[in-house]
C-alpha cells in the first residue's frame, strides 16, 4: 500500500511539473469518456434499467399476426383472447386494454384526453397499488358497474387540484357521468404517460365466442408465471391457434390458414422500444470508437513522455528499482490521468445528456427514464480502469524492451533516440487515422442516407399546411351519421372563410403524423373475401378538400363533392398502387369495391370508384408504400372509423397564425367538441425523421472529434520527429537543400502514415457500413461517394497537421541546428 501511495505522489508531481501535457491528456480522455457516459445513459435507460413495474421481466405483450396482408402486430379479438386465457397455463394473469380518446370539460373548456379501457386484472398484473382509493374490481367488468374511473396522478392534480377527498366525486366524459374510485401514484404510466385515466373494459358475453376477426386496437398484456419463458408461451399459443382453427366456421378457418394468421408474444420492453434498439447500439458503437481513439492519443502522449524521461528511468534503475516497480509507476500515472478524465467526462456526459434528450432521443412517453444510475457509475469506473490499462500498455512495453545495463551505459539516450520508438508512435497515429476513417465513413453513410430520405417525394405538399385532431361527443348536433355530416360541412365552411385559408379538408389519419387504418376489401369479379389473395389496404375517410389541401395529384376522375351525401350512391377513391394491382392497363373508374365491416341492411356496401389519385407515403418516408389505399367520403360515412377525425388546412399565411381562429370556429359551432394536437405538416414530416437526425448529428460530432484527435496525433508525432532530426535537417540545409525540400521531407512522412491509415480505415469503414446497413436508405454500405469524401477530408486534415512541424524544419538555421546536437 505504501508503494502505491508513493507512486501516486510521484505521479501527481510528474503531472504537475508538465501541466500542459496533463491538461491535454485529461481533456482528450474527458471528451471520450463524456461521450460514452452520455450515450450509455441513454442505452441504460432503454435497454438495461428495469421498467417501472414489479418484476417487469415477466411482462409480455400478445398480438395477433396476419403477415400475408402486411399486419404483423394486430390487436387481439375478444373471442381469441378468451381462448388464450383458458387454453394456456403459462400466464398467471392476462388483461385486454384499448386506448380511447374522450372529451373532458373543465372550467368551460373542452379538451381531448387519452384514456384506457381495461379489464380489472390490469393493475394486479402490473402489481401497483393506488395512491388513493382502489382500482377496479371484477364487478366493474359488468354492464352497469363500468361507469367508474381511476385517475392518473397528473390528471388528479390538473382536474381536482390534488384534492385528497376526490374518491366518490363525478366527472363527465363525452357528457356521460363517471365516478372516481382511485388515483394512481406519481410516476405510474400505462401504456404511457399520455393516459389521463382508466375505465373498465366491458364487452357483451356473446363476444367471447364470436367476432374472431374483430381486432380493433385491443392490446393484451400478460404476466408469465415464475420459471416460465417466452419460448414456452409461444409453444402453448401455437397449440391454441390449432385449437381455434379447428372449432371456428370453415370460412374463418380457411381465412386464418391462407393469411398465415397466428399469435405473437414479445417482451413488453421490446414492444415499448419498437425499432430503437439498432439505432442505440449503432450510437454506442461509434462512441466506443471515439474512446478508443482518445486512449490511443493519450498512449501516444505518454509514450512521448517516457522517451523524454530516459535519464530518470536510467537513474532509478541504477538505484535498484525493479522493472515491476517501473511498470507499476506507469499504471499509477495512467490512473492519475484516467480518474480526473473520468470525473470531467461524467460531468460533460451529464450536460451532453440534456442535449441528447433535446435532439430527439429523449425518454419515450415517460415509461423509460434516462437519468444516470449505479449502472452508469459502474460503467464509468470500468472506463477508468480500461483507460488506465490501455494508455499504459505501450509505455510499459517500451520499458520492458529496454536493457537496464544499456540505459546506464548510454546515460539514458538509447531510449529516446531509438528508431523503434518513433515507429511505435507512428503506428499509433496510423491506428488513429484508420479509426477516424471508419468514424467518418459511418457518419458519411448516415448523412448520405438521411439526405436521400429527406429528398423522397411523399406524394403530397407539406408546405403551409396546418393539421389538428377533432373529437366529437356522441350527441354532437343530433344523432347518427347525418348529424356528423352536417357538423363537418358547417365546420369546413367556417374555416374556409378564415382569411388566409386556401383549402380545408378532413381525414381520419393525417399522413406520416398518424398511422393509417387498415381494412380488408374485395373487388367484385376479381377477388372475393374467401379468396387466398383477398387483400388488406390502407383505409381513410376524407373529404374532397383533403386532396386539395395536400395537393395530392388527381390522375383520373373526380374528387368527392357536394353531390356525395349519405343518401347518394356510395363512392370511393383509390390510389395508383391499388389501381395498378387490380386494374392494370385500364381505368378503374366505375368499378366496384367492398370494404370489410361496412354494411347496410345486412349487406356489404358496394362503393363505386370515382377517381384515381397519386400514391402517397402515409406511414414513413423510409419505406415505399406496401399497400394500396382507398378513400371513403367522410360526408357519406362520417362515423365509418371513429367519431375522431383530423383537420388539414392549406394557407397562404404562416399556418401557426390560424390556430386561434380555428379554435374559435370549433368552439362557436359546438363548445363540447375538442380540437387538439395542432401541428404543421412540415413539423410532422420532420418529427418522423427526428431520431435518425439525432443519431446522425451525434455520429457526425463523434466523427469530427475523431478528426481532431487524428490531427493532434499526426502533429505530435511529426513535431517529435522534427525534434529528433534537427541535426539531419541542419546538415541537409548546409549541403544546399532548399527549405521546400525539407518541407516535403516532413510532409512525406505524414502522407505515408495517411496512406497506410487510409488503407485500413477504408476497409473498416466498409465493414462498419455493412453492420449499419439496416439503417441506411438507398445507400450502399460500399458507397464510393462517401469513401471519396473520407479520403479528401482526412487528407486535408493530415496535410494541415503536417504543415506546422514541416515549416519549423524548413526555417531552421543550419549552424544553430548542427551546434545544438
Amino acid at each position: 500500500m505504501n508503494g502505491f501511495l508513493n507512486d501516486l505522489r510521484f505521479g501527481l508531481r510528474q503531472l504537475a511539473a508538465k501541466p500542459g501535457f496533463a491538461v491535454a491528456a485529461i481533456v482528450t480522455l474527458a471528451l471520450g469518456i463524456g461521450a460514452n457516459t452520455a450515450v450509455f445513459s441513454v442505452l441504460n435507460g432503454y435497454l438495461l434499467k428495469p421498467l417501472p413495474y414489479s418484476q417487469p421481466q415477466q411482462l409480455v405483450a400478445i398480438n395477433e399476426s396476419v403477415p400475408v396482408v402486411g399486419v404483423p402486430y394486430a390487436g387481439v379479438s375478444i373471442a381469441n383472447f378468451n381462448d388464450v386465457v383458458h387454453g394456456t397455463n403459462v400466464f398467471s394473469e392476462a388483461a385486454l386494454y384499448t386506448p380511447e380518446d374522450h372529451n373532458f370539460t373543465l372550467n368551460g373548456h373542452t379538451r381531448r384526453i387519452t384514456t384506457v379501457s381495461t379489464r380489472s386484472s390490469l393493475f394486479s398484473i402490473l402489481r401497483v397499488q393506488p395512491l388513493i382509493g382502489r382500482t377496479f374490481s371484477a364487478t366493474n367488468d359488468e354492464k352497469g358497474q363500468d361507469n367508474v374511473v381511476v385517475l392518473s396522478y397528473t390528471f388528479w392534480q390538473l382536474a381536482f387540484g390534488g384534492d385528497p377527498d376526490v374518491v366518490g366525486r363525478s366527472i363527465r366524459l363525452d357528457g356521460q357521468p363517471y365516478r372516481v374510485v382511485g388515483v394512481m401514484p406519481k410516476g405510474f404510466a400505462f401504456p404511457d404517460n399520455r393516459v389521463s385515466l382508466w375505465t373498465p373494459f366491458y364487452f357483451p358475453p356473446g363476444m367471447l365466442t364470436h367476432c374472431r376477426t374483430c381486432w380493433g386496437n385491443q392490446g393484451v398484456i400478460a404476466r408469465l408465471k415464475p420459471g416460465a419463458g417466452i419460448a414456452q408461451a409461444r409453444a402453448q399459443l401455437t397449440q391454441v391457434q390449432s385449437h381455434i382453427i379447428k372449432k371456428v366456421p370453415s370460412l374463418i378457418a380457411n381465412w386464418y390458414k391462407q393469411k398465415e394468421w397466428g399469435f405473437k408474444v414479445r417482451s413488453y420492453r421490446a414492444v415499448l422500444l419498437g425499432d430503437r434498439t439498432p439505432l442505440l447500439l449503432i450510437l454506442q458503437g461509434f462512441v466506443l470508437l471515439v474512446l478508443l481513439m482518445a486512449c490511443v492519443n493519450v498512449a501516444n502522449l505518454l509514450l512521448a513522455r517516457i522517451l523524454g524521461r530516459t535519464h530518470e528511468i536510467a537513474m532509478r534503475t541504477a538505484l535498484g528499482a525493479s522493472r515491476w516497480v517501473l511498470i507499476r509507476q506507469m499504471l499509477v500515472e495512467g490512473l492519475c490521468l484516467a480518474v480526473p478524465g473520468a470525473l470531467a467526462g461524467v460531468a460533460l456526459g451529464w450536460f451532453s445528456l440534456t442535449f441528447i434528450r433535446n435532439v430527439g432521443l429523449g425518454a419515450r412517453l415517460g415509461v423509460f427514464t434516462l437519468t444516470p444510475d449505479w449502472r452508469v457509475g459502474l460503467f464509468a469506473l470500468g472506463m477508468v480502469l480500461l483507460v488506465a490499462v490501455v494508455t499504459s500498455v505501450l509505455p510499459i512495453r517500451q520499458l520492458s524492451r529496454n536493457d537496464p545495463q544499456a540505459l546506464l551505459q548510454s546515460g539514458g539516450r538509447a531510449v529516446g533516440g531509438g528508431r523503434g520508438a518513433t515507429q511505435t508512435r507512428s503506428a499509433l497515429v496510423v491506428a488513429e487515422i484508420a479509426l477516424a476513417a471508419a468514424l467518418l465513413g459511418g457518419a458519411g453513410l448516415l448523412v448520405h442516407s438521411l439526405a436521400r430520405l429527406q429528398a423522397v417525394d411523399p406524394g403530397f405538399d407539406s408546405g403551409n399546411v396546418l393539421t389538428a385532431d377533432i373529437l366529437l361527443p356522441p350527441d354532437s348536433g343530433g344523432s347518427g351519421s347525418a348529424a356528423q355530416a352536417r357538423y363537418y360541412d358547417q365546420l369546413l365552411s367556417n374555416i374556409r372563410a378564415i382569411p388566409g385559408v386556401k383549402h380545408a379538408g378532413l381525414v381520419s389519419n393525417v399522413p406520416i403524423k398518424n398511422p393509417p387504418h387498415s381494412n380488408g376489401y374485395t373487388v367484385p369479379g376479381r377477388v372475393s373475401i374467401t379468396d387466398a389473395k383477398a387483400p388488406v389496404g390502407n383505409a381513410e375517410a376524407v373529404s374532397g378538400g383533403f386532396f386539395r389541401a395536400l395537393n395530392i395529384r388527381l390522375l383520373r376522375g373526380r374528387l368527392f363533392g357536394a353531390q356525395d351525401t349519405p343518401d347518394s350512391r356510395p363512392v370511393a377513391i383509390i390510389d395508383k398502387k391499388m389501381a395498378d394491382k387490380w386494374f392494370p392497363g385500364e381505368s378503374p373508374i366505375g368499378h366496384l369495391i367492398t370494404v370489410g365491416g361496412v354494411v347496410k341492411d345486412h349487406k356489404r356496401v358496394q362503393f363505386t370508384i370515382v377517381a384515381e389519385v397519386a400514391t402517397i407515403h402515409s406511414e414513413s418516408l423510409a419505406e415505399s408504400p406496401q399497400r394500396g389505399t382507398f378513400y371513403l367520403d367522410s360526408m357519406q360515412y362520417p362515423a365509418i372509423f371513429s367519431a375522431g377525425i383530423s383537420l388539414v388546412v392549406k394557407s397562404s399565411v404562416p399556418p401557426e397564425t390560424l390556430i386561434k381562429s380555428v379554435k374559435q370556429d370549433v368552439n362557436n359551432i359546438n363548445p363540447l367538441v375538442s380540437i387538439s394536437n395542432f401541428t404543421t405538416m412540415h413539423e410532422a414530416v420532420a418529427q418522423s425523421l427526428a431520431e435518425r437526425e439525432a443519431v446522425m448529428a451525434l455520429v457526425l460530432v463523434f466523427a469530427c472529434l475523431g478528426l481532431v484527435l487524428a490531427a493532434v496525433g499526426v502533429y505530435g508525432v511529426l513535431s517529435y520527429v522534427v525534434g529528433q532530426r534537427v541535426t539531419e535537417c541542419g546538415v541537409r540545409l548546409a549541403l544546399g537543400a532548399l527549405p521546400a525540400d525539407l518541407l516535403w521531407l516532413i510532409i512525406r512522412d505524414g502522407l505515408k502514415m495517411l496512406a497506410i491509415g487510409l488503407g485500413g480505415g477504408l476497409l473498416l469503414a466498409v465493414v462498419l457500413g455493412y453492420s449499419i446497413s439496416s439503417q441506411l436508405f438507398n445507400v450502399a454500405p460500399f458507397d464510393p461517394v462517401t469513401l471519396a469524401g473520407v479520403v479528401v477530408a482526412l487528407s486535408i486534415i493530415t496535410v494541415a497537421a503536417c504543415y506546422l512541424p514541416a515549416r519549423r524544419a524548413a526555417k531552421l538555421d543550419p549552424a544553430v541546428a548542427i551546434l545544438e546536437q
